[in-house]
């Protein structure tokens, strides 16, 4: 997949999640779940700027990206949209969604290296803190496991 290609889908992808978090921030019980999920909406948000910054760019590297699994058949948006689920199914999809993300940043930091390590060094930064989010729920599930 082009680059730009690439990073159009992980922009769409980042919209729908971080509109994902921010709408279950509000229907999850208040506790430490939505103050979470409200966090995370806020990075997503952030996360908006820094691809949008890298796309709008005018020097978008040409290179081929390629995933070890095929970016559409990750869960995505469509995990979050059932209308009732617990909070313990939340923070696994929670968990999943951002390894997912963290597998695509890095795909792309990967692939963009040789031709732009500013970029690269960049959507490798993302991908770290993909890595952090999936780990903070992770946490949080263990703790509600605690309980």
């Amino acid at each position: 997949m082009a680059f730009a290609s690439a990073l159009k889908e992980i922009i769409s992808r980042n919209a729908g999640i971080a509109a994902a978090y921010r709408n279950w921030a509000l229907r999850l019980p208040p506790g430490p779940a939505s103050r979470l999920a409200a966090s995370m909406a806020q990075q997503r948000f952030e996360l908006a700027k820094v691809l949008g910054a890298i796309y709008c760019s005018s020097s978008l590297p040409e290179v081929e990206v390629e995933f070890e699994a095929d970016p559409s058949s990750f869960a995505g948006v469509g995990a979050f949209a059932a209308a009732n689920i617990e909070t313990m199914d939340f923070l696994r999809k929670m968990a999943t969604a951002e390894s997912e993300d963290h597998e695509l940043l890095a795909a792309v930091a990967g692939a963009v290296l040789p031709r732009s390590s500013d970029v690269a060094q960049s959507l490798a930064g993302e991908a770290a803190l993909a890595r952090k989010r999936s780990i903070w729920a992770q946490d949080h599930l263990e703790l509600l496991n605690m309980t």
